[in-house]
């Protein structure tokens, strides 16, 4: 196998060489100098030899002399293998000591293989070679080349310095000692030591970093600086290995970033969350407390309710009981009449709460019509106590072109009563009562509506410590005395509000009263011919179809309607009801029915219906309609309503206008 020697001092080159000769099919020997590759020539005698030129030492054109010289080596073929010079600029001399060819480090593994085979092809024994004046010509070349290589170091740092001294980050050059040689003045701003101070193993004091030095590896550390302006600085500080020509360690390059300002935005945003995580708590905390303020306001005020009512059917039972076999006289009669009106009263109790309840979660059932709130207002103001003007005097400023509002009246009504209410008992030892009203127009985000209704009620009562304005609109709030109230007053305003589209706010501080803001959304007035009242139809031969799932309130509605004359059908669920009016022979004059159900709903009904029974009316029952709601909580326009608990004379009274309507 043919053998090449390869003399080159970095030995990355030397492997490149070695892989590409070897990949050709030749034995390589290596050398890292010139002296070395002599011995191994006189030695080992390579059938071709492949050199640097530039070489510590000896360099190639010594080394290629001093072959020749020799008459044990003389003869062995030569190759220049350089990086530093070019073919034209080395062939002359190259030829003259008799090189047979110039090959750059540019070139590809294969023009290296080819130029060593045509070289072998093309030798035949040189012999040693006297010594020429050369010399002097070598000398011309190698200063030439040097000086160019000087030029290009010095170009090359002078830009590194421009970069390192223009560069915001620290940049710190140490030996493989770890010893700083350079420091720029990025390193000595964001450290606040003076380069003189950081030079040598200074830098590692600084940045309390203990031996062995970055200097041994690469790697990353994050320090806290003590700066000298009494500022606290938090760094990252990398280091990277320089490696020499062997491919050890001849030192590092230190970087230095100054990360202060993102570390405290970083910390400052975990502060922000865990604040926000808190507040989430604290809100799902207040959320719960006022669920559980609710169910209990509900459970006690029902609680009483309905001992009310199971009390005082144990009376009337008993009073029955002792009346057996003895003639009923209208003395006892009166009793039992006393007993059952207790037990309506606690019915209209409960169907009152029931009613503020649904009315605070936006769910009762109303037909909006447009309302002058200024009539409203006067209303509301004329009905307060004659003797109260002894110690509130009450003024109101109305807009005298006050725009119409989309809106329950009886509820408006109720709220501006409940809210005028609350102010008056605000102000025990007597103050001001002022309410006004005024057209306004903004943003949306700002008050609800492009153009809206605003209502101020304002007192200089005690005013509302911050805890308590956050919890003045919850259901059984309140801070009367035990028993003065259920605290459902503010709570039901706030739903009547919001249910009619608007919003409603408070703003309140100790001891400077309060002052409730209501911004109503303005509707464009429409005249309307009002319907002329409508007969009453007979119930004779009318059938109505019932659909209630409650078999109580099922069987009330059958005994009011059969009584009135009516036929009567029933069904437990909205599936039911459509197999009834699908099987029944006879007519159907009207469905009267529930709205939540299981199976099917009232409204799915109504859906099903016209395919089945055209034509044929929907009267709902309902306490809470919210299948029936938009999403602004408005019943649609086409859906009748009637609200639960209703008595025996409101549903008939309902079920007449629904069948005279379809008469008309």
């Amino acid at each position: 196998m043919t053998t090449v020697l390869v003399v080159d001092d970095r030995a990355t080159n030397r492997e490149v060489a070695r892989e590409t000769l070897g990949d050709g099919g030749y034995d390589v020997i290596e050398a890292a100098d010139g002296r070395q590759a002599l011995r191994l020539a006189k030695s080992l005698h390579p059938d071709v030899v492949l050199t640097d030129m530039l070489m510590p030492g000896i360099d190639g054109y010594q080394f290629a002399q001093e072959l020749r010289q020799d008459p044990e080596t003389g003869d062995i073929p030569l190759l220049f293998y350089t990086a530093n010079y070019s073919r034209d600029e080395v062939w002359p001399l190259a030829e003259a000591i008799g090189v047979s060819c110039v090959v750059e480090k540019t070139a590809t593994p294969q023009e290296l293989l080819d130029a060593i085979a045509e070289t072998l092809r093309e030798s035949h024994p040189a012999g040693p070679r006297p010594h020429r004046p050369q010399a002097a010509k070598h000398i011309d070349v190698l200063n030439a080349k040097l000086l160019e290589k000087a030029g290009a170091l010095d170009e090359s740092e002078a830009r590194f310095a421009a970069m390192a001294e223009a560069s915001p980050v620290g940049i710190i050059i140490t030996d493989r000692q770890g010893r700083a040689t350079y420091v720029n003045p990025g390193a000595c701003e964001i450290t606040g030591w003076r380069s003189d101070a950081l030079l040598g193993h200074g830098w590692l004091s600084c940045l309390r970093i203990e031996p062995p030095s970055p200097a041994a590896g690469s790697g990353r550390r994050d320090r806290r600086l003590a700066h000298p302006d009494g500022s606290h600085r938090r760094l990252t500080v990398l280091s990277r290995s320089i490696p020499d020509g062997d491919g050890a360690t001849a030192g590092s390059v230190v970087t230095i970033d100054d990360v202060t300002a993102m570390v405290e935005a970083e910390e400052r945003r975990r502060l922000d969350d865990r604040d926000r995580a808190a507040e989430a708590r604290r809100q799902a905390t207040a959320r719960f407390d006022s669920l559980a303020r609710l169910a209990g306001g509900v459970a006690h005020d029902f609680n009483n309710l309905l001992n009310i009512i199971l009390s005082f059917g144990d009376f009337i039972d008993e009073s029955l009981v002792d009346a057996e076999n003895l003639l009923f006289t209208a003395d006892r009669s009166a009793g039992i009449r006393q007993d059952v009106d207790r037990i309506r009263q606690a019915g209209r109790r409960a169907a009152e709460l029931t009613h503020q309840l649904l009315t605070f979660g936006g769910k009762e059932v109303i037909k909006p019509v447009l309302v002058d709130l200024n009539a409203v207002v006067r209303e509301v103001v004329d009905l307060l106590p004659a003797d109260l003007h002894r110690t509130i005097s009450v003024a109101t400023s109305l807009a005298a072109d006050l725009g119409a509002v989309k809106s329950d009246a009886v509820q408006l009504r109720q709220a501006l009563s409940s809210l005028t209410t609350n102010a008056i008992e605000a102000m025990i030892r007597g103050g001001h009562l002022d309410v006004t009203t005024e057209n306004l127009t903004g943003t949306p985000s700002l008050y609800g509506a492009e153009s809206v209704v605003h209502i101020r009620i304002t007192d200089t009562g005690d005013g509302m410590s911050p805890e308590v304005l956050d919890q003045a609109m919850e259901p059984f709030f309140t801070t009367k005395p035990r028993g003065a109230g259920p605290g459902l007053g503010l709570a039901t305003s706030y739903g009547i509000v919001r249910q009619s589209g608007g919003r409603l706010l408070l703003e309140s501080q100790p001891g400077r009263g309060t002052t409730v803001h209501i911004y109503l959304p303005s509707a464009r007035a429409v005249t309307t011919a009002s319907p002329p009242a409508a007969e009453r139809p007979g119930a004779a031969g009318r059938t109505i179809l019932v659909a209630e799932d409650e078999p109580g309130l099922r069987e009330v509605i059958l005994r009011i309607l059969r009584k009135d004359g009516y036929q009567v059908l029933a069904a437990a669920d909205g599936r039911e009801a459509v197999t009834i009016a699908q099987q029944h022979d006879g007519p159907i004059h009207a469905v009267l029915s529930d709205v939540v159900m299981p199976v099917m709903n009232g409204r799915e009904l109504a859906a099903a219906l016209p395919a089945i029974r055209p034509g044929v009316p929907v009267l709902f029952m309902s306490g809470y309609a919210e299948p029936l709601m938009n999403e602004q909580g408005l019943i649609e326009t086409d859906a009748t309503v009637l609200n639960k608990p209703f008595t025996r004379d409101e549903l008939l009274a309902a079920v007449a206008r629904m069948l005279a309507a379809v008469a008309g």
